[in-house]
């Protein structure tokens, strides 16, 4: 699909990048690189929102396209990306620009007029939607906007499972613990499957990627503080050394929490989760796994759309279900 926007050896920025502990978000860049090289484009320009700047964009790449970062915010549930969303479309009006493929999901139709008002303006923004429920969401919330399926770009990822032998007696049980939970995966007693021993995670929290992730962090505060010194001072001209530094401390963050997370999930035999990337990371790794859908159901529209093709992905309605699947898997696996 990208190959309609992007031609070898186009320029392109790439903003939204994570900077952050979501895992999730980290596999999608890692996707997204993958995509980008595949297309012999040239990465000229990238920033997370504390770091983008329209100026610091233009000089780096007075002209190419513009890529906004994929996942599950276009929408008023996490209002501080779908603000810069908006922000950067009436900056770059001059710009092509792609939002990588994304999940929409308004709880609000007014904030979701707002939406609809702001992309549409630019007048040369597609928007690529990874799920049929999606893009029906966009036909009744965002009628202006061009729209286009696309694949989740975490699926593009380069992963392997390195890990050459398991314990069958444990079952992760990777739950979100944020305003998407919805499946009640956080809060089931540890003896929930008979015999077997359940660990409870969710890989937001420090503990999964450990003083690796915190040290990785730390180095990206230099850009921020160099953003915020631009911004008070107004012209100062921002730093090439900075700007470079910053990119690679990113790039540093993003490819730590993959390799954290692989880390985490191929030690199991069999996991149930109820986020959408544990799902799409333990598909690439071929370990059996069990779903549950968060508030918006992104998880079940995205296993309609795309990986309930993998045979190690299976999707549960509830958690009677999650967990009749998960005895079976766990005999299965006994008998292999």
């Amino acid at each position: 699909m990208l190959r309609k926007f992007i031609r070898s050896g186009t320029d392109v920025a790439l903003l939204d990048v994570p900077n952050q502990r979501n895992i999730g978000d980290s596999l999608i860049w890692l996707g997204e690189l993958e995509y980008l090289r595949a297309l012999q484009a040239k990465i000229a320009y990238v920033a997370d929102i504390t770091t983008y700047d329209p100026s610091a964009l233009r000089a780096a790449m007075p002209s190419g396209v513009v890529l906004i970062h994929g996942g599950g915010n276009l929408g008023d549930v996490w209002l501080g990306h779908q603000d810069h969303r908006e922000r950067l479309v009436g900056d770059l009006v001059d710009y092509p620009i792609v939002q990588l493929p994304q999940s929409v999901h308004f709880r609000s139709r007014e904030r979701a007029a707002l939406a609809n008002d702001r992309l549409a303006q630019h007048g040369s923004l597609t928007a690529l939607l990874r799920d049929d429920e999606s893009m029906r969401r966009a036909t009744d919330l965002l009628p202006d906007v061009d729209t286009l399926f696309c694949h989740d770009m975490a699926l593009g990822a380069a992963i392997n499972r390195s890990v050459p032998s398991i314990p069958l007696n444990v079952l992760l049980v990777l739950a979100r613990q944020d305003r998407e939970a919805a499946s009640g995966l956080g809060h089931i007693p540890v003896d929930w499957v008979p015999e077997i021993r359940l660990e409870r995670e969710d890989w937001t929290t420090p503990r999964v990627t450990g003083l690796a992730g915190t040290a990785a962090r730390l180095a990206t505060k230099p850009g921020h503080l160099g953003a915020k010194l631009r911004r008070k001072l107004g012209t100062q001209p921002v730093s090439a050394t900075l700007m470079s530094a910053h990119q690679l401390a990113l790039s540093s963050r993003n490819r730590l929490n993959v390799d954290r997370g692989v880390e985490l999930l191929e030690k199991y035999p069999v996991i149930v989760t109820d986020r959408l990337h544990a799902h799409v990371m333990s598909a690439l790794l071929g370990i059996p796994h069990i779903t549950l859908d968060n508030d918006s159901r992104k998880v079940s529209a995205v296993y309609k759309a795309t990986t309930g093709r993998f045979s190690t992905a299976y999707r549960a309605e509830n958690l009677d279900e999650a967990k009749a699947m998960a005895i079976r898997l766990f005999a299965q696996a006994r008998k292999d």
